[in-house]
């Protein structure tokens, strides 16, 4: 079913007003492991469980800052979609190393009192990232790691979907993703090398989105 672009922008305002006050919530805190430190009497506790726990109050708190932030009800789907998305990119942080800003120019050949290099890059077109607590990401599957340069469809990319008003994010969840665009439903960042068939995929793919 084609969703209406009218509804996708909605849907994702909702989301963005989530994670921006889920992001807040979540840096003003201590972590688990600098908590548990500096509590006492800890003794014989299986440390891990702890953590665990820790962590869930830490999300929980989290998610229920968001949602106070927010004027509107959230439906129980929206949230369940939103828990959904943060998992995806946990995951797609385990497969899919990425680089920070410095190491991206660095990796580049830019000087490094050029701060500003990866983000103009990423500006202009020529360099993918995605924003993830607070900072940008560079995944490295967009490189060639032999020859210190950007691969060449990653531009016509960005080009691409950019021209449909498509969030870097949203491109980087796709790549990452099975798809019945390919055989065996591989995923398009494992076709970066044929061309004409990912961008045939991804124009398919978001123009009956967006």
């Amino acid at each position: 079913m084609v969703t209406s672009r009218r509804d996708v922008i909605r849907k994702k305002k909702a989301k963005a007003a989530y994670r921006s006050a889920a992001g807040s919530s979540i840096s003003a805190k201590a972590s688990p492991s600098s908590t548990l430190k500096e509590s006492p009497g800890l003794a014989g506790v299986d440390v891990w469980i702890l953590k665990r726990a820790l962590s869930e109050a830490k999300s929980i708190s989290a998610l229920g800052a968001a949602i106070a932030s927010n004027p509107e009800t959230p439906s129980p789907e929206l949230v369940r979609s939103l828990q959904a998305e943060e998992n995806w990119w946990r995951r797609i942080e385990n497969e899919l190393p990425s680089m920070s800003s410095t190491e991206t120019a660095a990796f580049l050949g830019a000087k490094v009192t050029n701060r500003n290099f990866a983000s103009s890059q990423r500006a202009a077109g020529r360099l993918l990232g995605y924003a993830r607590r607070q900072a940008i990401r560079y995944p490295k599957f967009q490189f060639d790691l032999q020859r210190g340069t950007v691969l060449p469809v990653i531009p016509e990319l960005l080009a691409l979907t950019r021209d449909l008003d498509v969030p870097d994010e949203d491109l980087v969840l796709w790549m990452a993703a099975p798809s019945s665009a390919f055989a065996d439903q591989h995923r398009p960042v494992d076709h970066l090398n044929d061309r004409e068939q990912l961008l045939a995929a991804a124009e398919a793919h978001f123009g009956a989105i967006w």
